[in-house]
């Protein structure tokens, strides 16, 4: 629970909706204030048209187990994802390392407004050739 409250309030934080699966996934986070937009992945016609529609522009998807069958909403949403080309984040860890990264990008580097608004990302670190990388080795 720690880590979904974390990454829900990151992506609330920066404007993003966050939606869940479940009422009791809703509550949780919304002890730690983070408002949350139930969404039925149960029903995958409003699932597939969401997807569909770029609504949804990245899928966290911690489920507990691995999806027993082609019947669990988990499994639902996370190959919507996959079908439609949507980034996801099926992992724990993962997504808590995607958002201490994402936290620790200097000021203005990454800036995601409500909506449809591109993130605006420039690299934090000097680039460096992949040769020059292989000579630092050295």
């Amino acid at each position: 629970p720690r880590i979904a409250q974390k990454v829900a309030r990151h992506f609330a934080d920066a404007g993003y909706t966050v939606l869940t699966d479940t009422p009791a996934t809703a509550k949780l986070l919304a002890l730690q204030g983070v408002k949350v937009v139930e969404f039925d992945y149960a029903n995958r016609r409003t699932l597939r048209d969401a997807v569909a529609d770029s609504q949804i522009d990245l899928v966290v998807n911690l489920a507990q187990r691995r999806p027993a069958g082609k019947a669990d909403p988990n499994y639902a949403m996370r190959r919507m994802a996959v079908d439609f080309g949507i980034p996801l984040v099926n992992d724990q860890r993962c997504a808590e390392m995607l958002v201490d990264a994402l936290d620790a990008l200097p000021a203005g580097a990454a800036t995601a407004l409500y909506g449809k608004q591109p993130l605006n990302i420039r690299t934090p670190v000097d680039v460096k050739s992949w040769q020059q990388y292989l000579d630092m080795r050295k």
